[in-house]
């Protein structure tokens, strides 16, 4: 029998220093049928992962179609951090490591690498204070991608998407 190939799903870690890395590697522990393909560093998911004590094998992304993934795996395309994360204290000398993964994810889909993105939260405020005028993932998204995006909340009971006035 032919299986279908998992959907390649970027997932960006957000804030190194956030809650984001955590929940890629809770993520990854699942056993949801997605090729998940992890743009951050190495070492900052590994630390996640031993503090969340949960095992985590990081496979570096080939870009090969997959049609199983074992729970605790997780592909990666490494995009190294500029200084390592101290979990609750945002760093603004790492937003060029957070803006170099929405790139890839940004750049992925358009290519059709990625099916889709998945964000974890960051810290605007962090970007800013590097230097970087940003207003967020859906304007970042929107301004790479030059198309009118909308961001979505789901949950198991309901989905949102809020989309921005088109400027003029």
């Amino acid at each position: 029998m032919n299986r279908l190939a998992l959907p390649r799903l970027a997932l960006t870690a957000g804030e190194p220093a956030g809650v984001g890395p955590e929940l890629l590697v809770r993520l990854a522990a699942t056993s949801l049928a997605a090729n998940f393909v992890a743009i951050t560093d190495r070492a900052l998911l590994e630390r996640a992962a031993a503090r969340c004590g949960i095992p985590l094998h990081l496979i570096d992304d080939d870009g090969q179609v997959v049609d199983a993934r074992p729970p605790g795996t997780l592909r990666l395309k490494h995009i190294p951090l500029v200084v390592e994360e101290a979990p609750g204290r945002p760093n603004p000398r790492n937003a060029q490591h957070v803006l170099a993964t929405l790139q890839e994810a940004a750049e992925g889909c358009v290519s059709g690498r990625y099916a889709a993105v998945v964000t974890a939260p960051l810290q605007k405020s962090s970007i800013n204070d590097a230097g970087i005028p940003f207003s967020g993932h859906t304007e970042f998204f929107a301004a790479h991608s030059h198309a009118h995006v909308v961001m979505m909340l789901a949950s198991p009971e309901l989905r949102v998407a809020l989309r921005r006035p088109i400027s003029r």
